[in-house]
Formats: structure tokens, C-alpha cells, sequence
């Protein structure tokens, strides 16, 4: 039977500074929605369905508790970014009248925090190749394999930071 993990048991596992894992997973995610937002930037209003209110409302709850797990302060940052950028857009998306003079300041201020975002999480991706996790058994063999972890997270950085370029560049900005 499972037993139910403390938040400090949580933060070890997960803690993207820590785990190359989860912070490859807030880059590639802070990438789609730093792609998508842009992309969005110029296009009509949409009128968001009770599917997307319910589970915006369910994805806040579950942000909050995982906020309080998380003790560092970078990882605290990126979980309030996805806060607030989850609370605006629904804030915009079902009440437009409230923010109908000012929805581009809305969606560019969204495209900043996904920055904002992707920045802090690319530097604790960088932070989780150079110091990997070391456990107490296992000291010699992380240290003597570091070399060879750090290589093909070098070339995922790389290879995400090219292929938003690119879309940027190809992709036509519609005003």
C-alpha cells in the first residue's frame, strides 16, 4: 500500500532545479504557450465553453497545492506566472466587457509572463544538467556519468531555442 508523500518528499522528486524531468517538461510547456500566445496575439476574441471554465477551476486548485510544495523561490515564480496567466485568461474569456479597451495589453502582458516563464525555466533546466541529483548511494556513479548527462540536454536547449526561432521568423505576424 502507498503511503500519501510529504510535501518535502514531493519537492525532492520533483523539484525542477533537481530533476532534469521536470524541468524539460516546464520548458517544453512555457515554450508552447510562449508560441501560442504570440500567435494569438491579433486574433478575435473567443467565447470560452463551461469545459474550459470547469477545468481552468480544477487546473487553479491543483496550482495552488502544488504552489505549497515547492519551497524555492524560482519554482514558486513559474507556478504564480501559470496563476495568473490562467487567471486573466479566464477572467477575459468570460467577462470580455471588463477587459474589452484593453485586450491587447491583456494578451501581451500574457505573451510576457509565457516568457517570463520560459526564461526561468530554461535557467533551472541549465541549474538541474549542471548539478545533477545526488543521492547518498549512488555519489560516484552520478559524478563519474555527469559528462554525459549534460550533453543531450545542451542539444534539447538548443534545439527548442532554434525551433521557436524559426517559427517566429516563418510564421507571418498578422496585424
Amino acid at each position: 500500500m502507498r503511503q500519501k508523500l510529504s510535501d518535502e518528499e514531493i519537492h525532492w522528486l520533483y523539484c525542477p532545479v533537481k530533476n532534469r524531468k521536470s524541468a524539460l517538461f516546464l520548458v517544453v510547456c512555457f515554450s508552447v504557450t510562449a508560441f501560442l500566445s504570440w500567435k494569438g496575439l491579433h486574433k478575435a476574441p473567443e467565447r470560452p465553453s463551461l469545459f474550459v471554465l470547469l477545468f481552468g477551476i480544477l487546473l487553479f486548485a491543483t496550482l495552488g497545492k502544488t504552489l505549497t510544495a515547492f519551497r524555492c523561490l524560482r519554482e514558486r515564480l513559474v507556478f504564480g506566472v501559470v496563476i495568473v496567466s490562467l487567471v486573466t485568461g479566464a477572467a477575459a474569456g468570460f467577462a470580455p466587457s471588463i477587459f474589452s479597451k484593453h485586450l491587447e495589453m491583456v494578451r501581451s502582458g500574457k505573451l510576457a509572463l509565457s516568457v517570463l516563464g520560459l526564461l526561468v525555466s530554461l535557467t533551472m533546466l541549465v541549474q538541474s544538467a549542471r548539478r545533477p541529483n545526488v543521492g547518498p548511494s549512488n555519489t560516484k556513479t552520478s559524478i563519474a556519468s555527469q559528462p554525459k548527462q549534460n550533453l543531450p540536454i545542451l542539444v534539447v536547449v538548443i534545439l527548442a531555442a532554434l525551433a521557436l526561432g524559426v517559427a517566429l521568423y516563418l510564421l507571418p505576424f498578422r496585424q
